[in-house]
């Protein structure tokens, strides 16, 4: 299982950060990728309305694909609190 986690840096606090970290309990022996950067809004600054919409289609037949998951911060909380290695 991979996981991506983006958190405006507003809001990345010492509770987020344990529970990821609760998260990455789960995972064993894992890899852990820390990135700060504003390229998300640089990429998709200069993106058309068609290249948009068509990377929301994309995403969107992803998940119906079952290529990801998708969760609310509570869905993750019970998910982390029910897995074992916490």
């Amino acid at each position: 299982m991979d996981a991506l986690i983006k958190i405006p840096s507003a809001e990345f606090n010492e509770e987020v950060f344990n529970r990821i970290k609760s998260l990455i309990k789960t995972f064993g022996n894992a890899e852990v990728t820390i990135s700060v950067s504003n390229k998300t809004d640089e990429l998709f600054r200069n993106e058309s309305k068609e290249e948009y919409w068509a990377r929301l289609n994309n995403s969107i037949a992803d998940i119906e694909q079952g290529k990801g998951t998708v969760f609310t911060m509570a869905e993750l909380e019970n998910y982390i609190h029910k897995t074992p290695g916490k």
